[in-house]
């Protein structure tokens, strides 16, 4: 499935996914028991101060405790400085909340390393009145040590703690958390699921890790009572982060759906905010903390209000569904099927339309199921095989039309001549029933004294003489763009069209005829040292108008000529002898300047009313 190559590119697809739903205002909302309250560039201007002192603190938590908070988590981690004045108080301050929820920094590692129990015991104590469940190794990330955490004093007092890892994907950008870990085979939350217990007032115990892929709270509270909320995971045990675009939180914030307000506020308002039934989560937002991550939309956001988005999905069970492993393959095999039947059941052209309308259309649908359904399928894991698979199927497709072209080619060959054919293959049209009225040469010639010659031999005998004699002139015919229109009994029946930009027919057709005679004098020859019949043939040419094309009823179609120049040519042979070339009057006019020729009387043939000038072509004798 090429996962180094597409894995980048892929992720940009999902960016693109999360910005096209964004702009088609498709985005999820805050849940609004959420309050951010920021530390922010604004508070540290006004307090004056760009580290703020721990009285700052102390105060800001102080007014919201005032409030009276479902739960409050403080993203800071708080360590002793040199300057330790306002120490106790935010102590105490946090000790008052009952509420709030401490966060620690943790590093991931190898399932097969364990957490040093005796250096951490103080966090691990902490954690354990949480009594949380054992899980099973490998389905979550293992935590092998907890470089960053708050002071004994903060944990103590804390009403719960959380890691707050952030982990953005390879190419720096945040798209999912690891929503629980493990250490040691018991599972911890993330700082955000932690404050969300806390906020609800729910058991971390009834948390399952059922795979890498699915996590079930069980028992967790909803408007319909306590239910099993399903979180999807994204095979590594994280969840990925619905994100909302910046547009959408700032009209939150004005329309008074989410509140989001500075700590000075905090510390210089009169009365306390109205919290009771919220979540506040109190963060160091500013530009100098540098507590921010990029994300698919809008570039930067805190890291704090990631966490609300986080602890929103939750909330209103608002997920991305990454796929299965299995599902990329699926989709290959079921494309690969529809692929395969239409390249059976279609001709090149239309398999090519159908494979980009396969190509497109999984686009689609794949974009629409995430921007509507929440629903994130790898494209390209699907399009790559794809793209691959059309290439193989429309080369092989070309390949077997080439060939089948050719060997319908080499039939037609037999039965068309190649000016023709080539005719044909420039202009298509010249299939469609019906003729076209033109001024063309015919050309008849046969054989002389050839009904007494099959009365007296044997039928093979006479089969070897057609044979070689109508192979021999048609390529006489052929080689002068002449078309061989019909086999009459021993007669040859040929017609020569004109070019567009002259008449050139009949001179094809008398240089058609002379080799013909040439060609009769060497058969007779090669016949008579046989002890066969004499052999010669009559060739009448006729010039004039008739149509010309494809014509006849469906069931059987001939590229035919019909005119009373097609008679003339077939009654010509009959005032002359056994190798003249007879010509009529039309024929003369194109051709006297170029042949010596002689004035053969007019003569009565059979279907014509008036008698016919005819001429012949001194043998042997040209310009």
């Amino acid at each position: 499935m090429f996962p180094i190559l597409t894995e980048h590119f892929e992720l940009k697809l999902t960016d693109l996914k999360y910005s096209l739903r964004s702009y088609l205002e498709h985005d999820p909302g805050i849940d609004p028991a959420l309050v951010m309250v920021n530390l922010d560039d604004y508070s540290k201007e006004k307090s004056g101060y760009d580290l703020w002192p721990y009285p700052n603190y102390a105060e800001t938590i102080e007014k919201i405790n005032a409030g009276g908070p479902t739960s409050l988590g403080l993203d800071i981690v708080f360590t002793i400085s040199i300057d330790t004045s306002g120490w106790t108080r935010l102590l105490a301050a946090i000790g008052d909340s009952y509420v709030t929820v401490n966060p620690y920094i943790v590093e991931f590692g190898d399932g097969k390393q364990t957490l040093d129990t005796h250096k951490h015991k103080g966090i691990l104590k902490e954690l354990s009145y949480d009594e949380l469940p054992h899980i099973k190794p490998g389905l979550v990330q293992h935590i092998v040590d907890l470089p960053y955490k708050t002071k004994q004093p903060f944990q103590e007092i804390s009403a719960g703690l959380g890691f707050a890892n952030i982990e953005p994907d390879a190419d720096g950008i945040l798209r999912r958390l690891p929503v629980v870990g493990e250490i040691n085979g018991m599972l911890v939350p993330h700082f955000f699921l932690r404050l969300i217990s806390e906020h609800l007032d729910y058991n971390l115990k009834n948390i399952e890790v059922v795979s890498n892929r699915l996590m079930i709270l069980h028992n967790f509270p909803s408007e319909n009572g306590n239910q099993d909320l399903k979180i999807p995971l994204d095979g590594q045990g994280n969840m990925l982060i619905n994100y909302l675009g910046n547009n959408k939180i700032q009209n939150l914030i004005k329309m008074g759906k989410f509140i989001s307000i500075p700590a000075w506020e905090i510390i210089g308002s009169r009365k306390p905010l109205e919290l009771e039934g919220k979540s506040v989560l109190f963060g160091d937002t500013s530009m100098p903390a540098k507590d921010f991550s990029i994300t698919p939309i809008d570039g930067q956001l805190t890291n704090p209000l990631i966490y609300v988005i986080a602890m929103s999905n939750i909330l209103e069970g608002s997920f991305i569904y990454p796929a299965s492993t299995f599902t990329p393959l699926i989709l290959v095999l079921i494309l690969f099927m529809a692929l395969g039947f239409s390249a059976v059941k279609t001709d090149v052209l239309k398999f090519g339309l159908i494979s980009a309308g396969l190509l497109i259309g999984y686009i689609i649908l794949n974009f629409s199921a995430f921007i509507y359904f929440g629903r994130l399928v790898p494209i390209l894991w699907v399009i790559l095989p794809l793209i691959t698979a059309c290439g193989f199927m429309l080369i092989y497709l070309v390949y077997q039309s080439q060939v089948t072209m050719g060997v319908l080619e080499g039939s037609l060959q037999s039965y068309l001549s190649p000016h023709l054919m080539d005719k044909i293959k420039n202009d298509p049209d010249m299939l469609k029933l019906g003729g076209e009225r033109k001024r063309i040469t015919v050309l008849f010639s046969d054989i002389a004294g050839f009904t007494s010659f099959t009365d007296k031999a044997d039928p093979a005998e006479v089969q070897s003489v057609l044979e070689e004699y109508f192979s021999e002139m048609t390529s006489i015919v052929f080689a002068n763009k002449g078309i061989v229109d019909k086999y009459m009994g021993d007669g040859i029946l040929a017609f020569f069209e004109n070019p567009p930009d002259g008449v050139t027919s009949a001179q094809a057709a008398i240089k058609s005829a002379v080799a013909m005679q040439e060609k009769a004098g060497e058969l007779d020859k090669k016949y008579q040292g046989q002890n066969r019949f004499p052999f010669s043939v009559y060739v009448g040419i006729a010039t004039g108008y008739a149509k010309v094309g494809n014509i006849g009823p469906p069931e059987k179609v001939d590229y035919t000529v019909i005119g009373s120049v097609v008679n003339k040519a077939s009654r010509l042979d009959g005032p002359g002898d056994p190798g003249d070339i007879l010509m009529d009057e039309d024929t003369y006019f194109f051709v006297k300047d170029d042949y010596e020729i002689e004035d053969f009387g007019s003569h009565e043939l059979k279907g014509f009313e008036k008698l016919v000038q005819i001429y012949k072509l001194k043998a042997g004798v040209s310009a």
